[in-house]
């Protein structure tokens, strides 16, 4: 027998879950939006049937006015019968659970002959569902076997053409068309609503999400920085390890932890703290959300507060996330001034941290700062942002891998003496970012003496000019010199005090 419940045999067979149990939802729910439906639902507005086209209409047999519906039935329709559309509609909105598609249109046949209310609506397998809004059984019959099955309320079969309801003795045959063709008088006996705008629009909107949310190994990107493009900072490299990556990778193995999910990076200018987030979240394989504090700042109050919980709603959202935030003491200053507004924004962040926490989501967060005694207390105690990481300046040897780093990829003459280049800039009390500056400005200082910009002016410039090209020592010590007149000229002299 054919005629069986799409909640147990038919969904079994096909691989698709029981759905008897309301706790169990359908696999396919990013098609379908529960909340949209029941809006969609509570702004159905018909045009009404006068009483006396109704009376006219219902001579025509009901089930040859469904079997008219039935010629155009697509998935995403809603067909609705019943005596009253409000009663129709606060039952259906009961039975949301049986629908596998977000409804698009809905129909309404107006009907009081049947003594109850139907719902019928297309699966994903193409069949005809027949859905019972009904407090009360009702009976489907196999017009082949003509073996009986009673259908529970609020739960639904599928049909199909020749089968028959019995609605409380009242009887309604499942036809493929009407007796005639009723095509021009479907205005007459039915009401009708298109949500089609709205729900293709979200559904845009869900299907965009799903799709971002693919495998981790689909993102693209030119080049990820990775704990090899860091150096001098391994003791902190394997702090990240064990209280970030770890976590993320064996989470069964850490089950009985606390996972921290607040860190502080602090530590000079230019040492490099934006660097190793991002190479953090690289190395984990994890979506990356950085950003500047004052970023999320907005001159309108309760606005600040707002963008920093969708911010935190978007890294749930996208989970595993790092959110990065530099120059965290620039909204996260101590509480207590004048600067109420600031205070609240503080006060948020503070919220949002402690429900990381409490809910368990796999979202990390890193501040970075320049003025870690200027944050607040609340912040940097445990349960927070607890866990606090100095990003040190790099010693001899860190000095040596960061100036590896940066020369790796370029045309470094082989007669020059990198260990003494290292140890030049380590006196320097250089900072990874100021090795950086250096090595590029040597490339630049290259080019110069080499008349590569001039040749490129006067678009003479060959392959052999460029394969030719290496940065000398020569160049590293102009780029130094410029270096060192630069800083000298940016240091401030004390003021209102002499030495």
């Amino acid at each position: 027998m054919k005629v069986l419940p799409i909640k147990n045999e038919y969904r079994a067979a096909n691989n698709i879950k029981n759905n008897t149990d309301k706790s169990i939802k359908h696999s396919n729910t990013n098609l379908t939006d529960l909340n949209l439906l029941n809006k969609s639902y509570r702004q159905v507005i018909f045009k009404a049937i006068s009483k006396e086209n109704l009376d006219l209409v219902q001579k025509i047999p009901l089930k040859d006015r469904l079997a008219s519906m039935f010629e155009k039935f697509l998935q995403g329709d809603l067909i609705l019968i019943g005596e009253n559309l409000n009663k129709a509609k606060e039952r259906m909105l009961n039975c949301v659970d049986t629908l596998d598609c977000a409804i698009k249109r809905i129909f309404f046949l107006p009907d009081n002959s049947l003594n109850g209310y139907l719902g019928f609506t297309k699966n994903r397998e193409g069949l005809k569902e027949v859905i019972n809004l009904n407090d009360e059984e009702i009976l489907l019959s196999d017009h082949t076997s003509h073996k009986t099955e009673p259908l529970s309320p609020h739960n639904s079969f599928f049909v199909l053409d020749g089968d028959i309801l019995s609605v409380q003795g009242k009887l309604l045959e499942i036809k493929a068309k009407p007796k005639v063709n009723l095509t021009g008088y479907r205005k007459s006996f039915c009401q009708a609503k298109s949500f089609e705008k709205d729900i293709n629009s979200e559904l845009e909107k869900i299907n965009k999400k799903t799709i971002s949310q693919l495998s981790k190994g689909t993102k693209i990107t030119s080049s990820k920085v990775t704990f090899k493009d860091v150096g001098g900072q391994d003791e902190l490299i394997n702090e990240l390890k064990k209280s970030v990556i770890y976590p993320l990778k064996y989470p069964d193995v850490y089950k009985s932890f606390d996972v921290n999910k607040g860190f502080i990076l602090y530590g000079p200018p230019g040492t490099g703290k934006t660097h190793i987030a991002r190479a953090l979240a690289n190395e984990a394989d994890v979506n990356f959300i950085s950003l500047n504090g004052v970023e999320l700042t907005s001159k309108w109050v309760g606005e600040s507060e707002e963008n920093w919980r969708n911010l935190f709603e978007e890294a749930k959202e996208k989970q595993p996330t790092i959110i990065f935030i530099d120059e965290l003491d620039a909204i996260a200053k101590a509480r207590g001034g004048q600067d109420v507004y600031g205070d609240k924004v503080v006060n948020q962040i503070l919220t949002l941290m402690t429900d990381l926490d409490n809910n368990g989501d796999n979202v990390f967060v890193i501040g970075a700062t320049n003025n870690f005694n200027a944050l607040d207390s609340a912040i940097t105690r445990s349960g927070r942002f607890s866990k606090h990481l100095e990003v040190k300046m790099p010693d001899l040897d860190g000095t040596k891998k960061i100036l590896d780093i940066h020369t790796s990829k370029k045309p470094v003459d082989e007669s020059l003496d990198k260990n003494a280049l290292a140890k030049r800039l380590f006196d320097l009390k250089t900072s990874g970012a100021d090795i950086k500056y250096i090595v590029n400005e040597a490339h630049t200082k290259g080019f110069e003496r080499q008349h590569i910009f001039e040749k490129m002016e006067n678009r003479t410039l060959s392959s052999k000019d460029i394969k030719d090209f290496y940065i000398t020592s020569e160049d590293f010590n102009k780029a130094i010199k410029a270096f060192v007149e630069t800083r000298n000229g940016k240091e401030r002299k004390a003021i209102g005090f002499n030495k």
